[in-house]
């Protein structure tokens, strides 16, 4: 059974979900800040070292590093390491769309479950 709330918009309506622009989406889902949202996207498309994300966000490449290392602990990114002649560098990619949507989806499901279950033991 659905009931109409009156005390708040319809987050669902046509007009709100056209309103959220997916970047927001994203990084409010997964609590990503502009740059590491930015970044994701980025490497949605390519594999880039941190100097060529740097280049594209016009970033330093200490902070283009902390995104990075963030981005890595939640699990969003991978690292590839290239060796060169003399040495190596990493590159680094997103996980695949799929998987970004499915975690995305999982943690809004829990959040709603962890809400149901809040209003169900205090009210």
């Amino acid at each position: 059974m659905t009931v109409k709330n009156p005390f708040s918009k319809n987050l669902c309506s046509p007009s709100q979900i056209e309103g959220i622009e997916i970047h927001d989406l994203v990084s409010g889902v997964l609590t990503l800040n502009e740059l590491e949202t930015h970044i994701l996207f980025l490497l949605f498309d390519e594999h880039l070292s941190a100097v060529e994300l740097s280049e594209k966000t016009n970033k330093h490449r200490s902070t283009i590093q902390k995104a990075l290392s963030n981005l890595m602990s939640k699990g969003l990114i991978l690292r590839k390491k290239r060796g060169l002649r003399r040495g190596y560098h990493f590159t680094y990619t997103s996980i695949p769309r799929e998987k970004v949507k499915d975690m995305m989806i999982y943690y809004v499901e829990e959040q709603t479950r962890c809400l149901k279950e809040r209003i169900n033991k205090e009210l």
